[in-house]
C-alpha cells in the first residue's frame, strides 16, 4: 500500500469517497456507457484526475473509469464523493460480472459519516443481486450499525461486537477487505489511466465547488 492514498476519504476527499468497482476490462464497460456519455480519455491516471469530475452535482453528470488490478473502478461527481448506485450495479448485471461499492465518507456537516461496502453479483439476491452488506452509519451524530448476506472468510468478524458501533467498520478495515477481494484499492500507484465521461442530456442540477463541499468537512 502507497503511504498516500487519494480515494475512499483519503487526500482527495470528498473527491472518490465513493468508489464502484466491477470485475470486468475497461473496453467492454465503456462500450456500454459511450450512448449516454461523451469519452474523453485523460492523460494520466485516476487519482490524479479527479479533479476533472468538478463540480459536485445532483444528480450527477460526469464519470471517469480507469483499471485498477483486474478490475475497473468508477468514481463520479455526485455530492459528498459520488452516488454509488450507478452506474455500477446495472453494468454488472449486463455483463454478468461482479460489482463492489466502497464508501467512506468522514464526518461532515451535523455529525454525518459512512464506511460501507457492497458487493453484488449474479449470484447474489433479486433484484440488486446483493451477495454482501456491511455499513457503519452516523446521522446528525447517531451511529446505526448494519450488515446482510453471508460473511466472507476473510471478515474480522470480532470486530462486530464493539461496543461503539463506529468502530465495527472503518477505513482501515474497509481498505483491506477490499485487498482480500482482489481490489488494491489503497495504492494509488494501481489505478491506470482513466477515461472521463460526460453526460450528453442536459439537465437542471444543484452545483457544489470543491471549497464548498470541503467546509461541511471537519
Amino acid at each position: 500500500m502507497s503511504d498516500v492514498t487519494s480515494l475512499l476519504g483519503g487526500t482527495a476527499n470528498p473527491l472518490g469517497a465513493v468508489v464502484q468497482y466491477l470485475r470486468a476490462p475497461v473496453d467492454p464497460i465503456l462500450e456500454l456507457l459511450t450512448e449516454r456519455f461523451r469519452p474523453d480519455p485523460r492523460g494520466a491516471e485516476l487519482p490524479v484526475e479527479l479533479a476533472s469530475l468538478l463540480p459536485f452535482e445532483s444528480p450527477w453528470s460526469r464519470l471517469l473509469v480507469a483499471p485498477c488490478g483486474e478490475w475497473t473502478a468508477l468514481v463520479n461527481n455526485g455530492l459528498y464523493g459520488g452516488d454509488g448506485t450507478a452506474p455500477g450495479p446495472a453494468l454488472s448485471q449486463s455483463l454478468e460480472v461482479a460489482c463492489v461499492v466502497a464508501c467512506h465518507v468522514p464526518r461532515y456537516g451535523p455529525g454525518h459519516e459512512q464506511t460501507q461496502l457492497e458487493v453484488l453479483g449474479p449470484s447474489g439476491d433479486p433484484p440488486l443481486m446483493y451477495l454482501r452488506s456491511i455499513s457503519a452509519t452516523a446521522t446528525d451524530g447517531r451511529w446505526e450499525w448494519y450488515e446482510s448476506g453471508t460473511p466472507f472468510e476473510f471478515e474480522d468478524r470480532e470486530r462486530y461486537a464493539a461496543g461503539r458501533k463506529r468502530d465495527r467498520f472503518d477505513r482501515a478495515l474497509l481498505l483491506d477487505y477490499l485487498a482480500a477481494l482482489g481490489i488494491p484499492a489503497g495504492d494509488d500507484r494501481a489505478y491506470g489511466r482513466a477515461t472521463l465521461l460526460e453526460e450528453r442530456t442536459v439537465h437542471d442540477r444543484r452545483s457544489v465547488t470543491l471549497a464548498e463541499a470541503r467546509a461541511d468537512f471537519h
